[in-house]
């Protein structure tokens, strides 16, 4: 180097480093171990080396040429070196995901030219390109910084995030600027480099030390704002000299030459000042970004919200108002309620775009809440993502903020405490809420909150005049339900009766007539024969009946004994199916299956639910006209569960009836029209076999039901009786959840 810029070099490096030092003990001191502030120390820990470097490769005068020759081998792989700690600060900064491939494989990297830096020291090797190699990647680490802080850009939704990347930005133009004057051949910029990177780390401690970042879009306002007036300023006194100048030569040489500099002078006053004046004021304007009076917008907004007593009215009013005054695009209001626990429970009332209208249920320990709860200031979604201790929050309280997109969170406070919050989304512009605008917003906030609790208190009233109205729907329900199982029981003692008496009276009479046979000597065993399988068939239908009433005992007690076992769907059926043959036959029904066969083996009590698939079997006989169509058809659900569908052609079940149809006693019809019989076309029954069907199900950890057009017996609509059972029987409820829109129904019994 020539001897005339060595002593530059030495005083801007020492100063340099010393300023260096200085923010280092600052970050030191903070004790902060977030990852952003660790990395920042490294790299300033870094730079003070790289400054070394720098002062060492620059002063052969000073050093021994081993000395000036190590730093300037090692200087490009410090500066790369550097680069890479910069762009893990930007991973870091801008909450990339990237931040550990990077530090894999750039750490990788430079290693390795370290390890070149260290063997050409020692063994020189003029053909090893070591100082492309390390410029290469500087150029390449740096062209992923730019790509990081333009993915930063484009993906943030809010501006104080988007200020963030264009904070990074400008950190980013400095350091990397002091990185690639070091990297000049000799000369004066390499001491400059220091200094300019300086700049940046003092905006990077800046930026790491404080969650709160500069307006980067105001700042640069101001800047033009500046360059603006200082140029109309400027141009203004050179029309001044030029003016005298010209005015000179037109004036006799007797006349005093100061006065047409002052009339210059007093003019240019006239002009300059109004027109200054104009300028600031419109410079000022756009570098607030407030066109509107606060003032008269609070008070036309009080006026509007006096009336309202409409939560959804309120939060349109008050989101309007500001997208009027701020134009705000997306809004709304959180209606604030405290929980049984000790939370609070944010409930969204859209104002304005589309706002997910899930609540959220803040914990009792949440940071979030003792922020918004204890301290009167808005919080920014900023705060959310970036604040070591709202960072603790429970991670669903932070997506469900989030997912809202809005920009700030205003409290409402009345006397009782916090009622509410005004959330707001960015500006049209896209820049943060300035100050004086957050003062104008909490006003407004502020100002909501009668009009949030009179509009709360309205809803309270209404919510607790649609709850009665349902109380007295669901009692007058309730009513009706047990009346007609009230009903349904006295029919039942008049049918059971009847079902009891018929065969006890065909079992009298075969009995008298085989008296009265024996008396006269004529009987014969033929006779005998004869009138014993007519006792038998009354008889064993009596036994059916009492052990029915027997089962729907035991279901009631939840005594039904259940014994798994191994067994399949496809006999289960078959061995349902046989009993009722002859009765298909007698009655033309056509009977298909569909798929019994693809279900696997299953667990199950294979007599119950032979008993259970019987009543749904006999159920869909009673009910289908002769000539009609009964299918059962099985299919997988899933891996757990498997259903059954029994379908008929018959008459259907009216809306009303599939609420009771499997309600003990119940049957289809007036008691006083029941006719006796297992099989003939609405013959009925003493109403147990649907109920001890779905007893059996659900004893088997499934589940049934009913769906149904309706009761007509000219169209003859049809029923279908879904049954879902489990591949492997267990007690308790069912595990599979059937479809919103079936609803549980049968036909009678």
């Amino acid at each position: 180097m020539e001897g005339t810029f060595w002593p530059y070099v030495v005083a801007l490096g020492v100063w340099g480093g010393l300023a260096h030092l200085i923010l280092l003990l600052l970050l030191v001191f903070r004790r902060d171990g977030e990852t952003p502030n660790k990395l920042a120390r490294a790299y300033l820990g870094l730079s003070l080396v790289w400054i070394a470097a720098v002062a060492f490769a620059d002063l052969e005068a000073l050093f021994l040429p081993v000395v000036t020759d190590t730093a300037e081998l090692l200087l490009p792989v410090l500066v790369t070196s550097l680069m890479l700690l910069e762009t893990l600060l930007a991973c870091s900064f801008l909450d990339a995901p990237a931040l550990p491939a990077i530090a894999a494989a750039g750490g990788t990297w430079c290693v390795i030219l370290f390890g070149a830096a260290v063997y050409l020291a020692v063994q020189p090797t003029p053909d090893v390109p070591l100082r492309e190699a390390a410029v290469g990647g500087w150029g390449v680490l740096g062209l992923v910084q730019v790509g990081l802080a333009i993915r930063g850009l484009a993906r943030s939704r809010l501006a104080l995030h988007r200020n963030r990347a264009l904070y990074w930005l400008l950190i980013a133009i400095p350091l990397t600027g002091g990185q690639a004057a070091t990297l000049m051949p000799f000369g004066p910029w390499r001491g400059v480099g220091p200094l300019l990177h300086l700049l940046g780390a003092v905006a990077l401690s800046r930026g790491v030390l404080s969650l709160w970042l500069p307006n980067v879009v105001a700042f640069l306002r101001s800047i033009l704002r500046f360059l603006f007036l200082a140029t109309v300023t400027a141009a203004m006194l050179v029309g001044i000299v030029l003016g005298a100048e010209a005015l000179r030569g037109r004036f006799p040489p007797t006349f005093p030459p100061m006065v047409p500099l002052i009339l210059l002078a007093g003019a240019a006053a006239l002009i300059y000042l109004p027109l200054y004046r104009v300028l600031t004021r419109l410079a000022d304007r756009l570098l607030e970004g407030v066109g509107f009076d606060p003032a008269q917008a609070l008070q036309e907004y009080s006026q509007t919200i006096g009336a309202i007593l409409n939560l959804e009215q309120l939060a349109s009013v008050a989101v309007g108002t500001v997208a009027e005054v701020l134009g705000v695009q997306r809004g709304a209001l959180l209606v604030a309620t405290e929980a049984e626990r000790g939370g609070l429970l944010l409930r969204p009332v859209p104002g304005q775009g589309e706002i997910p209208e899930e609540p959220v249920e803040l914990e009792p320990i949440s940071p979030i809440l003792a922020r918004i709860r204890d301290e009167d200031k808005p919080l920014f979604q900023y705060e959310v993502e970036h604040h070591p201790a709202l960072r603790e929050a429970p991670a669903r309280e932070r997506e469900w903020l989030r997912n809202l997109e809005m920009e700030v969170y205003l409290p409402i406070r009345s006397q009782e405490g916090l009622v509410g919050l005004l959330a707001l989304g960015a500006q049209r512009g896209g820049e943060p809420y300035s100050p004086r605008e957050v003062q104008f917003l909490s006003t407004l906030a502020h100002q909501t909150a009668v009009a949030l609790q009179n509009a709360r208190l309205v809803e309270g009233l209404q919510a607790l005049n649609r709850r009665i109205t349902q109380l007295h729907e669901n009692l007058r329900a309730a009513y009706e339900r047990l009346a007609r199982l009230d009903k349904a029981k006295a029919d039942f003692l008049a049918i059971a009766s009847h079902e009891l008496r018929t065969p006890l009276a065909q079992v009298r009479g075969y009995v008298d007539v085989l008296a009265d046979l024996a008396e006269s000597g004529v009987l014969t065993q033929e006779q005998i024969r004869r009138i014993a399988e007519n006792i038998s068939r009354p008889t064993r239908r009596l036994e059916n009946i009492i052990s029915a009433m027997l089962d729907a005992t035991q279901i009631d007690t939840e005594g039904l004994a259940l014994h798994f076992a191994p067994t399949t769907i496809a006999l289960i059926i078959r061995l349902a199916l046989e009993p009722w043959l002859s009765a298909l036959k007698e009655r033309n029904l056509t009977l298909t299956t569909q798929g019994l066969e693809d279900i696997p083996p299953i667990q199950a009590d294979m007599e119950r639910l032979t008993q259970a698939f019987s009543n749904l079997i006999s159920n869909a006989i009673k009910f289908t006209p002769d000539g009609g169509k009964i299918a059962i058809e099985a299919h997988p659900l899933d891996e757990e569960h498997f259903e059954v569908t029994v379908a008929d052609t018959g008459i259907g079940i009216s809306k009303t009836d599939q609420e009771l149809i499997f309600e003990k006693f119940y049957r289809v019809g007036s008691a006083s029209l029941h006719s006796s019989g297992e099989f003939k076309f609405k013959g009925g029954g003493p109403g147990l076999g649907l109920p001890i069907a779905r007893g059996v199900i659900e004893g088997h950890g499934g589940c049934i039901w009913v769906e149904s057009e309706g009761y007509d017996e000219e169209r003859c609509p049809g029923s279908t009786f879904h049954v879902v059972l489990p591949y492997r029987a267990h007690r308790g409820p069912c595990r599979w959840r059937r479809p919103a829109e079936a609803q549980p129904a049968g036909d009678g019994l």
